[in-house]
């Protein structure tokens, strides 16, 4: 890594409310990472798991794009830490109830599956947009940078721990014990969060908008800067392929390369690998190429490696393409979080993420109904090519709006020094 990005990190680390963010994220993803693995693993081999795979998932998404401008409006209009302690306890109750209807059951039912991954998904969709927001209010703007980094290289780390120690685990242990230690990170990850200094900034303006009236504020921002805002809706479109190839990896390992927990476990840990050396390269890499080389780079090694897996169906490639989709995914979400933090003011964050956000959440329910259908007719490897055309679609999108205009952000005060 280079000295300076390493200096920057330093520094960043020297930072104690860094130091308490980054350590409860590094918990968080350990946990909820183990559960995100095991439980569509064990989903897909439950009797018409695959398609009730899709279909739950694709639901799901409908159901929270509905809910996202209430969910942006709470993000915008409390107190982020207020938000983020919640979804911890929210996660503990989750895991709790799971636990306690497969004890009194006495084994896993689909249902007991279907109710992790929905309540999961729900959660996650209020806690990353408001830890992104949190981020901004009190961490100062020179940390940006590598902040972005920092977090990408801790996020996967874990993950990469995660992704081993589901690959061991998922046939030895029974989900209980899965979910428990869940339990335990998201304890220890709340503890952690609890002691950071926050004091809410003022929201700016008067009155109370509603919910769908601050998604359509945050559309009127993006709607007057429309380069920029194809640029980082581009930007969003690996981490949708990424999504959809959630659903579609365990079933292409399962059905196309015949291969077992570990490989899909495996095949993890070498994503969350890719996504480290992002984390650790793209910082540096944005500030000598700039964010959009930066992007037109990530998105299209993330294409390239969707491609791989199709065309060479075997193992090594498909871990292979899963380090090259981990570099390329993390890589355009550094890139685009460090674009949105110097662009997008913070009273507006909540409902810029918001409306990607929807967005997202709508291509993603579109597409997981058209891939649950390849797979079913088809097969697995016909819904890659679909992820493929999103990303060539993406790289071509960003390559046509390079050449955007530079809108300033006045910093926000940072808790702990003076305005």
């Amino acid at each position: 890594m280079p000295q300076h990005a390493s200096k920057k990190l330093v520094s960043l680390w020297s930072d104690p409310k860094a130091r308490l963010i980054l350590t409860a994220n590094f918990l968080l993803v350990v946990g909820s990472g183990m559960t995100w693995i095991a439980v569509p693993w064990l989903l897909i081999h439950q009797p018409n798991g695959e398609a009730l795979y899709g279909v739950s998932n694709a639901i799901l998404t409908l159901m929270i794009l509905i809910l996202l401008p209430y969910l942006g409006k709470i993000i915008d209009r409390s107190s982020r830490k207020k938000v983020i302690v919640g979804y911890f306890l929210f996660g503990i109750a989750t895991n709790l109830f799971i636990i306690a209807m497969i004890l009194l059951e006495h084994h896993v039912a689909t249902w007991h599956l279907i109710f992790g991954i929905s309540l999961g998904s729900l959660g996650a969709s209020v806690y990353y947009p408001a830890q992104y927001a949190f981020n901004q209010e009190v961490l100062s703007r020179d940390k940006y940078r590598a902040l972005s980094g920092a977090i990408e290289v801790q996020w996967q780390a874990a993950a990469m721990i995660a992704g081993g120690l589901a690959a061991f685990l998922i046939n030895r242990v029974p989900l209980t014990f899965i979910l428990l230690l869940d339990t335990l990170t998201f304890a220890s990850g709340l503890l952690v969060i609890s002691f950071v200094p926050y004091q809410k900034t003022p929201a700016s303006g008067s009155g109370s908008p509603s919910a769908w009236q601050m998604m359509f504020q945050g559309f009127a921002y993006l709607r007057g800067r429309p380069r920029l805002s194809l640029v980082m809706f581009s930007s969003f479109l690996p981490f949708l392929g990424v999504m959809l190839g959630n659903y579609l990896t365990p079933i292409f390992v399962k059905d196309v390369l015949m291969a077992g927990p570990e490989v899909y476990g495996f095949g993890e840990v070498f994503y969350s690998l890719g996504a480290v050396i992002a984390g650790l390269t793209i910082p540096p890499m944005s500030s000598r190429l700039g964010l959009v080389s930066t992007l037109l780079l990530t998105v299209g090694a993330y294409t390239v490696a969707v491609a791989a897996s199709p065309l060479l169906p075997t193992v090594r490639v498909l871990l292979f393409s899963m380090a090259l989709q981990g570099w390329g995914n993390a890589g355009s979400r550094v890139a685009r979080s460090t674009l949105a933090l110097e662009t997008v003011p913070n009273d507006l964050m909540g409902r810029i993420t918001l409306f990607y956000s929807v967005l997202e959440r709508l291509l993603r329910a579109l597409f997981l109904a058209m891939i649950t259908h390849q797979v079913a007719t088809i097969g697995a490897r016909s819904g890659y090519w679909t992820i493929v055309a999103i990303g060539a679609f993406a790289w071509i999108s960003i390559v046509a709006c390079r050449r955007f205009r530079r809108y300033k952000v006045e910093p926000v005060t940072v808790i702990g020094k003076s305005a």
